[in-house]
C-alpha cells in the first residue's frame, strides 16, 4: 500500500508542471466567484493525484489481496469523480444537474459494498431503516449531503485535506481488527493518498484538491465511518460526531440562504465559516501575503475542530456523550460565526 504515497507525488508534481507551463481552458484556473481568493491559476485537478494512484495501486500493484474494498470503493465513486472533474476543468452544468448525478455512487455503494447505516439510535427510525428502499433513501440522502459539505469546506490550502487527514488518522490508530484487513488497507492507502496532495497544497497552494478530490473524499470517508461504526458495534452518532464540521456548515448554509438571504440553497455565496474567518484575519492582521492568512485560517479551523474528532475516538460507544459533543461543536460553531457574520448577511441576495 506504501506504493500509493510516491504515485501520488508523481501525479502532483506533473499536475502542477502542466499547469505553470501549458495555458489552456481545462488547465488554467482564474475564476470570477464569491469563492475564490487566488489571485494566480493554480490546477484544480488534485482528484487526480488520489483516485489514480489508487486506482493504479489496487488494480496493477496489489501483491497482499487486501485490496477488494478499495477497488469496489472506486468503481462506486466513478460518477461522483467525473462529475467533479467535469467542473475542474470548466466545463459549465447546473447545480441540480450536478446534483442529480451524484446519485449513482451511493446506490452502487449499497448493492455492491452493502454499505448501510443500520442505525441512528433512534428505535422507530431504526425499525424503517430495515426496510431495504428507505435504508437506500436514506444513505443516497446522507451520502450526497455529506459529499456537497465537503466541496463547501474545501476553500482554502490544507482545510478540507488537513480535516481529511484527522479523520483518517485517528481512525487508523484505533484500528479494531473486526473491521478486516480490506477495511485497514483502504484506510492506509487513502490517508497516503491524501496526503500527497496535502504536501503540493499546504501552505503554499501549489495544487489545488478540485471538486473531484473533495467530492470523492466526501464519498470515501464516510463509508469508511459507516463500515467501521457498524462492524464494530459502536454508536451510531460516532459518525455524527466526526462529521460534524461539514455537517454543520451545509445546515448553516441552508438556513443562511434559504430563510435569511431568501435565495436557492445551490447558489454560491461569500459567506462560509472559512470566508469569514479570513476576511475577519485579513482586517486584523497586517499580512499581506494571501497564502500566509489561508495558513491561519486553516489552523484556526484545525484546532477548534481536532479536539472535538479526538473526544468522538474516546466516546464512540457512548451515545449520550457523542449527541453532548455534536450540540456543544454546533453551539460553539454558531457562536463564533455570528460573531463574524456581516450585516449585509441577514439582507435577500
Amino acid at each position: 500500500m506504501t506504493d500509493v504515497f510516491p504515485l501520488s507525488l508523481l501525479f502532483c508534481f506533473l499536475l502542477w508542471f502542466v499547469n505553470k507551463n501549458f495555458k489552456n481552458q481545462f488547465v488554467t484556473n482564474l475564476r470570477a466567484s464569491p469563492q475564490t481568493f487566488h489571485k494566480k491559476s493554480t490546477s484544480r485537478l488534485g482528484g487526480i493525484a488520489i483516485y489514480f494512484p489508487l486506482l493504479i495501486t489496487a488494480y496493477f500493484i496489489d501483491e497482499t489481496g487486501n485490496y477488494d474494498f478499495l477497488r469496489l470503493a472506486l468503481l462506486c465513486c466513478v460518477p461522483v469523480f467525473l462529475i467533479g472533474l467535469m467542473d475542474d476543468i470548466n466545463f459549465n452544468m447546473k447545480p441540480i444537474y450536478r446534483l442529480l448525478l451524484l446519485l449513482p455512487t451511493p446506490i452502487l455503494f449499497f448493492f455492491l459494498l452493502d454499505i448501510r447505516i443500520e442505525s441512528v439510535g433512534i428505535i422507530f427510525f431504526d425499525a424503517l431503516l430495515e426496510i431495504e428502499i428507505i435504508g437506500l433513501l436514506f444513505l443516497i440522502f446522507s451520502l450526497v449531503g455529506i459529499i456537497n459539505a465537503f466541496n463547501i469546506i474545501d476553500g482554502f490550502n490544507g482545510l478540507l485535506l488537513t480535516y481529511c487527514l484527522s479523520i483518517l488518522f485517528t481512525l487508523i490508530l484505533a484500528y479494531e481488527t473486526n473491521s478486516g484487513a480490506d477495511w485497514l488497507t483502504f484506510m492506509v492507502a487513502l490517508f497516503l493518498a491524501t496526503f500527497a496532495v496535502f504536501l503540493f497544497n499546504f501552505p503554499f497552494g501549489k495544487l489545488f484538491l478540485g471538486d473531484a478530490g473533495a467530492y470523492l473524499l466526501g464519498a470515501l470517508i464516510p463509508i469508511a465511518l459507516i463500515e467501521y461504526t457498524f462492524d464494530n458495534g459502536y454508536s451510531p452518532w460516532f459518525v455524527l460526531a466526526m462529521l460534524i464540521y461539514p455537517v454543520t456548515e451545509v445546515l448553516s448554509s441552508i438556513v443562511r440562504k434559504v430563510f435569511f438571504r431568501k435565495m436557492s440553497a445551490l447558489q454560491p455565496d461569500g459567506l462560509h465559516f472559512h470566508m469569514l474567518v479570513f476576511k475577519k484575519i485579513s482586517k486584523k492582521v497586517g499580512f499581506k501575503k494571501i497564502r500566509l492568512r489561508h495558513f491561519i485560517v486553516t489552523l484556526f479551523i484545525f484546532s477548534l475542530n481536532f479536539p472535538f474528532l479526538y473526544a468522538a475516538n474516546l466516546f464512540k460507544s457512548n451515545s449520550v456523550l457523542l449527541i453532548f459533543l455534536c450540540l456543544w461543536y454546533m453551539l460553539i460553531y454558531t457562536m463564533i460565526y455570528f460573531m463574524m457574520l456581516p450585516k449585509y448577511a441577514f439582507k435577500k441576495k
